[in-house]
């Protein structure tokens, strides 16, 4: 199996791979490319780039990003050469999740990683995540959670992902037990169980109070969305008064925008009917 940088996941050469400085503190690889840009970030990482980590090294791209964002007429190094970020892609944001929840997860890892934007939804955020084994099928992979679900899932060779996924809300009890050199996380769901052994055992500290940390979550985006949809309720007089008597324009754009507000459940169909009425009748 050829082995892939880290970062991009472009296939290593015999010379990358000879060359020692590259190589990571978690037993990956950068190439020549990722290798030039980490060091114009940070100079010191010519002699000490094998006492970082995966997870520290994409944190200081994701900070050289954020500054090069929050400074765009600078430059971002320091150095004679630059590199200019593209804009963040959704697996750029679920990477800098990643780097948020401080996972140590290793370079076999990156398969399940880089294809987690076509298992997780748009809006759908980390809470917790860890490398792991499933002890029900001995298949190694990552385990991750959000607020509507814990996931597993295995990259397989030949190509397509190996799933098992449990609803948050079918979840009776989520249990974190710490060895000495990893630990087991327990989802216990109504009439049954599944187990993970997690190499890096700090990462299944998160998973012990993801229930609670998604009702939160939940709750929080419930008062959001409450609020916005408040304020969005008080604006439905104004579209049919906003409409002069007899432009037939306006008043289509109005019956329009009337029929969203009925599809995503903010109107009745009674207060559809009336209003629609009301406009009707400036026709």
């Amino acid at each position: 199996m050829n082995t892939i940088c880290a970062l991009c996941g472009t296939p290593l050469t015999e010379t990358d791979m000879s060359a020692g400085k590259n190589k990571l503190a978690d037993g990956g690889y950068l190439c020549a490319g990722c290798f030039t840009k980490a060091i114009n970030i940070n100079r010191d990482l010519i002699n000490t780039l094998d006492q970082f980590y995966f997870a520290e090294i994409t944190g200081m791209f994701l900070k050289s990003k954020i500054e090069g964002s929050q400074n765009p007429g600078g430059s971002q190094y320091t150095g004679s050469s630059h590199y200019k970020y593209d804009a963040p892609t959704r697996l750029d944001q679920i990477k800098d999740q990643i780097v948020a929840l401080n996972a140590r997860l290793s370079v076999l890892a990156n398969e399940e990683v880089n294809a987690l934007d076509t298992v997780l939804d748009q809006n759908e955020n980390l809470l917790a995540i860890a490398e792991c084994i499933y002890l029900q099928n001995k298949r190694e992979g990552i385990v991750f959670a959000t607020p509507r679900r814990v996931v597993f899932i295995d990259k397989k060779i030949l190509g397509g992902v190996v799933r098992n996924e449990f609803p948050l809300h079918e979840i009776v009890s989520i249990e974190h037990t710490e060895n000495l050199l990893y630990s087991i996380l327990k989802i216990n769901i109504k009439g049954a169980s599944a187990e993970f052994k997690l190499h890096n055992k700090s990462d299944g500290r998160a998973f012990s109070d993801v229930q609670s940390r998604s009702m939160a979550y939940t709750e929080n985006k419930f008062r959001q969305d409450s609020a916005s949809l408040q304020a969005f309720t008080q604006t439905i007089p104004n579209l049919v008064h906003s409409a002069d008597k007899g432009d037939s324009g306006a008043i289509l754009e109005q019956l329009e925008k009337l029929g969203k507000l009925r599809e995503r459940g903010i109107l009745t169909d009674e207060e559809f009917a009336e209003q629609k009425k009301k406009l009707l009748d400036k026709l």
